[in-house]
């Protein structure tokens, strides 16, 4: 990361959607939640994006620091921890060389991340260095074999890709030797988002029903099992291998 990159990052969140908006992504923090005894844990967050993951992990009782390399980043995480009523540490530093001690931390989670770095073996092996053993780290990347893939190629060839300017992405496969390679061992895997449009609104046809008609027709209920069935095929080894994100859970052995 240079400071282009740096300026890079600084002009994508000096105008990123509306100052209120807290986005998290269920995947990630369910996932978690499912494993981890969140509660009281020590967790950091590496590039920390609007700090809605972690804000909602911190509401659970979690200690959480949050780290990126923006400082426009951390104000806008931070922004997030206050309206939803929590505290964060930030932590302005290069994520190559984490300020922390060894062992220091429960789990480590990051989203959008390692896709941009040429060479993502260092960076695993500096978050395995401040894991505790038996700690955990959550992955979660741009999946390889999907056509959102092609999609992104062509904006960067063009230099219209906004997140830095490049960026790569992993296949299963790929991504789970990584972790093994450095200390983890895989626990689960989910397969998130959707592309082209058409099966994300397909997948969102819950919150579209209300946007369109602004009230729910159909109960919310009514639309579990339909959120469930989606919610399988994400974790199935079709959704982890095609979807648009890929996401790894491992725990450091």
């Amino acid at each position: 990361m240079n400071e282009t990159t740096r300026q890079a990052w600084d002009a994508y969140w000096q105008d990123y959607e509306r100052p209120d908006y807290i986005n998290y992504t269920p995947e990630i923090v369910n996932t978690i939640k499912a494993f981890v005894d969140v509660a009281q844990s020590r967790i950091l967050e590496i590039g920390v994006g609007t700090g809605g993951n972690s804000s909602l992990l911190a509401a659970c009782g979690a200690q959480v620091v949050i780290l990126d390399f923006s400082s426009l980043a951390l104000d806008r995480a931070r922004r997030t921890a206050q309206q939803t009523g929590v505290q964060l540490r930030s932590v302005l530093a290069d994520a190559r060389q984490l300020p922390f001690d060894a062992g220091g931390f429960d789990l480590v989670f990051h989203q959008g991340f390692l896709e941009h770095f040429r060479d993502p073996a260092p960076l695993v092996q500096e978050q395995r260095r401040v894991l505790r053993s038996g700690g955990y780290l959550l992955v979660d990347v741009p999946q390889r074999y999907n056509l959102y893939t092609l999609y992104k190629h062509r904006l960067i060839k063009k230099g219209r890709w906004p997140y830095g300017g490049w960026e790569r992405e992993f296949g299963y496969a790929e991504l789970r030797n990584l972790l093994e390679t450095y200390g983890f061992s895989v626990i689960t895997a989910y397969g998130r988002g959707y592309f082209p449009r058409l099966f994300a609104m397909l997948h969102n046809l819950p919150n579209a029903e209300k946007k369109i008609f602004d009230r729910r027709i159909i109960p919310i209920r009514w639309w579990e099992p339909y959120q469930q069935l989606w919610d399988r095929f994400g974790r199935s080894t079709i959704g982890i291998n095609t979807l648009q994100s890929l996401g790894i859970l491992a725990r450091a052995v």
